[in-house]
């Protein structure tokens, strides 16, 4: 009769090491110099001469988590520039999601059949925060008369949307004009 197979962790119960060797060596990252690619430049900045030349793994490992090319990390490594973080990242810092006023431009009459942009009193209104945008963009040209209701906007979208005759309804400039 057949017996199912017992796990490797149920099977190494009562090891203390759970097959990593001594129980030391697998707390944190301390066996292995470190986490990431902490100790290439362990001392003064410097890089270890197997990292110029390049193991092809890490160099394609590098590239591809970076999304560029081999030949570029190669480059890269060779200015002697160090790896890792640089400079603080923001707690809570918000990712602003933007639209451009060209792809209302050429999408409009998709939006329009989709119902995000809806026709109110022979009015069209295009609600961007409904939408899942924080900001609009003024970039290209823009023809078309709407409503626009948003966050944010900028200046140049502003303005290019009141020049065709639409109207812009904003916390941002709603907020400046009452404080002057």
């Amino acid at each position: 009769m057949l017996k199912n197979k017992k796990s490797k962790s149920v099977r190494q119960r009562g090891q203390s090491s759970h097959g990593w060797g001594h129980k030391k060596k697998h707390r944190g990252s301390g066996h292995r110099g470190g986490f990431g690619l902490a100790g290439t430049g362990a001392r003064g900045d410097s890089q270890k001469a197997g990292m110029l030349s390049g193991s092809k793994k890490f160099l394609q490992k590098y590239a591809a988590t970076r999304g560029v090319k081999v030949e570029d990390v190669k480059k890269m490594l060779s200015t002697k520039a160090y790896f890792g973080k640089k400079g603080f990242s923001a707690v809570n810092k918000k990712a602003v999601t933007t639209l451009s006023l060209s792809y209302l431009e050429h999408n409009f009459d998709m939006l329009v059949e989709a119902g995000i942009i809806v026709e109110e009193n022979k009015e069209f209104v295009f609600n961007a925060t409904n939408v899942g945008y924080d900001k609009i963009l003024g970039r290209g040209n823009f023809t078309k008369k709407v409503t626009i209701v948003c966050e944010d906007i900028s200046e140049s979208a502003k303005q290019r949307v009141e020049e065709v005759g639409g109207k812009v309804v904003c916390e941002k400039f709603d907020s400046e004009e009452t404080s002057e």
